[in-house]
């Protein structure tokens, strides 16, 4: 190519050739990342098409631990009962399984999808395998039967729960089984029922009459292989020994109708698979998902009818009249039953009730989990089939329920009374996006930044173009055209021969040696050449700013604002008139032990603990409890000086203990500490920092057998109305009478993170021992229905009220000895000893 330069003249051909297929290449790679980086917000949101786990060996969407924290939600299961009919059911106030029933035999962090499966008398499990896996059962276990899919059931007993576990570890969905002898009131987990390579969920279990064996019908698409998954297993492997008996292919016309060319042949994705007997045959429920940006519904309802269930599967005559839906080509698809996002995909097992068949639905119209419907069918036949809502649970939006943001699936059955139980799941959260933030959205940000910096580079070798090509096309054809006129005169604008030089016409970028402008400076007036010299001046006015900000921010003059502390409006430290005298006392404190426990998400505040005490007592034992530390920070902990490591054992209480947010295990670790640890024990939570010697604390507990610091607030000043939680459970909970609650329920708070015993002293005897049967007992105690932090202070209410029954002098007055420790700052006594 001839450039028209005598600079770019002197190119050698190949030279030249080879320049110019470069900056092709460079142009062309520039195009296609930012055309990446332009798609990028467009797809799988919010994470993008360029994945941060690409290039990280940690997963970053959930912990490891149990019940961590996970992009994909909380989710757990309630239980749900209705008087009637199943139109009005009432959910439980507390979940009755969560990821935390799971922690000892796998680490999971949320439950969902469950199916309540109450064995039928010809199915009941055989009495060798039942004793095997469930001991001797209660004598309050009542349970039901009947016919499969009817939605009736007699009694049977044990219940069975099966579900959908995500597995930490692999990080996929694997199927549970639990059972429950008090009518769904407890339960308890046997294990995995049913893992593959793939993710799996809706473990929609049934008994099959025909074969005489139990079938699960389990949600597959993962596979990605366009089947539908039937398992079975026998009555002597139940609730196990699950296999694959068939590989279902439906009869679905409607995929490659709307399958679009770049989907690349790929097969049909079916999910939430239910089967109900109704008019002497099976109705089968399925759910084909598409994908919007391709022109599909994101679900499509279809329909099923086969005389046995792993025989022939018939397309119901509905499916071929289509479904309206407005984002596919022509406003419809051509098979399936609904296409509408609030109803068309399942949300539980279907049933039968008074001759009418009904259907759980999700909505999923704004987002996933919005609420859970119940579909009645008005016309059922061989012909037709249309449905209509005849009720919709909605979540609670309470923010503090275990259903609060989200509910998506049911499973109820009838019992012989005709009241009605079943399972249903729900979410505290609408979704992972606080964690995402925290940890991925930096990445989207730069991904954003990247962009911009492409297209701005793409900018600038365009111009560059230009100003190298830019005379050729001044004295080509150009002239000969129509607009060859007006091209020209904006070419010459643009680019300016100059003596086998090209420059932009600016007066900034080029001036000859006699201090003109060029050629071409006098199209500029005065004023343009000056504002050269005023942006360069402003530019590197700011460049200067920003450098002394970040490199010597100790320069930058920063005003200071007064601060004005309202007063206390009485005294902050109270003591009591008559205070308590442990007959016991003074005690041998010599051996005092510091102890600690927290989770992962409190490591950098652990650390501000750890080096505040190495430094105020730096001889003093110091026990930390591992309450969900990741392996990098449990191998962190053990190399710091003087610190020793122990494990909590969360298998040796109940359930409840394993979720921190009832704080139940601060208690029972006080107990356990001063088992296995000391006699003379010391609390700290990992958010304090100790600011002083110990020299009072441990003068407190010789005197008194205990010790504790103020702290502002009130049990019968917390919630609304205020006190609720402390009178209407924990007063209830220790007896106290009324009169006596009315003279503590308003003295101030002792904190529950600081609290010190000492081993067979009247303390531990009137408050410690209270409050470790407090923990154990969450729904009367330490975290009864409705709970949260704005309503209740756990085992610092319960602590209290103790404390000031007893009348101990015990609370030292608030910042005595620590201070709340600033999260990701260093304790500034001292550096961290290794």
């Amino acid at each position: 190519m001839d450039v028209g330069s005598e600079q770019a003249g002197k190119l050698q051909p190949g030279t030249k050739h080879r320049f110019n297929n470069c900056i092709l290449v460079y142009i062309f790679i520039s195009l296609g990342l930012a055309l990446v980086l332009f798609l990028d917000p467009l797809v799988d949101r919010p994470a993008g098409l360029v994945k941060l786990q690409w290039f990280s060996r940690k997963p970053l969407s959930h912990g490891l631990d149990a019940c961590s924290w996970d992009y994909e939600g909380s989710w757990k299961i309630g239980l749900a009962k209705g008087a009637s009919d199943p139109l009005s059911l009432n959910i439980s106030s507390e979940p009755v399984l969560t990821c935390a029933n799971l922690v000892n035999r796998t680490a999971v962090s949320f439950v969902a999808d469950p199916f309540l499966f109450i064995p039928p008398e010809t199915s009941a499990p055989q009495p060798l395998l039942a004793s095997f896996l469930f001991g001797n059962r209660g004598s309050d276990g009542v349970g039901v039967v009947g016919s499969v899919g009817s939605g009736d059931a007699a009694a049977a007993d044990p219940w069975f729960a099966f579900y959908e576990m995500k597995n930490l570890e692999r990080y996929i969905g694997e199927l549970g089984v639990a059972v429950s002898y008090n009518r769904g009131a407890s339960w308890h987990h046997l294990g995995t029922a049913l893992s593959e390579p793939f993710h799996l969920s809706f473990p929609h279990v049934l008994y099959d009459n025909m074969t005489g064996q139990y079938l699960m019908f389990a949600e597959t698409s993962k596979a990605h292989d366009g089947a539908i998954r039937v398992y079975g297993t026998s009555l002597f492997k139940f609730p196990f020994g699950w296999e694959l008996l068939e590989r279902r292919y439906p009869d679905d016309g409607g995929w490659p109708a709307t399958r679009r060319w770049f989907q690349f042949g790929a097969p049909a994705k079916y999910v939430d698979t239910a089967p109900v007997w109704f008019e002497n045959r099976w109705w089968i429920f399925t759910t084909r998902v598409g994908s919007p940006g391709a022109r599909q519904p994101k679900y499509t309802l279809l329909l099923y009818t086969a005389d046995t269930l792993l025989g022939e599967w018939r397309p119901h005559p509905s499916n071929f009249e289509g479904a309206a839906a407005a984002v596919a080509l022509g406003g419809r698809v051509p098979f399936g039953i609904s296409a509408d996002a609030r109803s068309a995909r399942s949300g539980g097992r279907p049933f039968v009730f008074n001759g009418t068949l009904y259907r759980w639905a999700q909505d999923c119209s704004r987002y996933y989990g919005e609420a859970l419907l119940l579909m009645r069918a008005d016309v059922a036949n061989d012909s037709s089939y249309v449905e209509r809502v005849t009720a919709r649970y909605e979540p609670r939006h309470d923010a503090m329920s275990w259903n609060a943001e989200r509910l998506h699936h049911a499973d109820v059955q009838r019992m012989p009374d005709g009241s009605w139980v079943g399972l249903v799941d729900g979410d505290r959260y609408g979704d992972g996006t606080a964690h995402f933030i925290a940890r991925e959205q930096w990445f989207v940000e730069l991904k954003a930044l990247l962009l911009r910096l492409v297209v701005l580079q793409l900018v600038l070798v365009g111009l560059a173009v230009a100003l190298l090509y830019g005379a050729p096309f001044l004295q080509s054809g150009w002239r000969a055209t129509v607009y060859g006129p007006y091209i020209s005169s904006l070419l010459s604008r643009l680019v300016l021969p100059v003596k086998g030089h090209f420059v932009l016409p600016s007066a900034f970028l080029y001036r000859n040696g006699g201090g003109g402008y060029g050629s071409g400076s006098s199209c500029y007036s005065p004023m343009t050449r000056q504002l050269g010299p005023v942006a360069t001046k402003v530019a590197v006015a700011v460049a200067v700013s920003v450098g002394v900000m970040a490199f010597l921010p100790w320069l930058v003059y920063c005003p200071r604002w007064p601060i004005s502390v309202p007063p206390f409006p009485s005294s902050p430290h109270y003591v009591p008139d008559l205070p308590y005298i442990d007959p016991e006392a003074p005690y041998n404190v010599t051996n005092l032990a510091v102890v600690t426990g927290c989770s992962a998400t409190f490591m950098d505040r652990l650390e501000n603990l750890v080096a505040s005490l190495q430094h105020w007592a730096p001889n003093t034992r110091v026990v930390v409890y591992d309450m969900g530390f990741t392996s990098d920070q449990l191998g962190e902990i053990r190399c710091w000086s003087g610190i020793e490591l122990r494990r909590f054992p969360w298998e040796k209480y109940p359930s409840h203990v394993r979720d921190l947010r009832t704080y139940a295990f601060k208690g029972l670790t006080f107990e356990l500490a001063l088992r296995e640890v000391s006699n003379v024990v010391l609390w700290l939570d990992c958010g304090l920092e100790l600011r002083g010697p110990l020299a009072s604390v441990a003068e407190t507990l010789a005197a008194n057998g205990h010790v504790s610091v103020q702290q502002s607030s009130a049990p019968g000043r917390q919630g609304y109305p205020f006190g609720v939680m402390s009178e209407k459970y924990v007063r209830r909970f220790f007896n106290f009478t009324d009169e006596e609650f009315q003279r503590i329920k308003d003295m101030p708070y002792c904190a529950g993170g600081f609290q010190g015993f000492v081993r067979g002293s009247a303390a531990h005897k009137r408050i410690l021992d209270p409050l470790v049967a407090c923990s154990l007992d969450p729904e009367s105690c330490i975290a009864p229905p409705g709970h949260n932090r704005g309503q209740h202070c756990y085992d610092q209410t319960a602590g209290t009220l103790l404390i000031r029954h007893n009348n101990f002098s015990t609370c030292l007055p608030r910042a005595l000895s620590t201070t709340q420790a600033v999260q990701g700052t260093v304790a500034p006594a001292t550096e961290l000893l290794v």
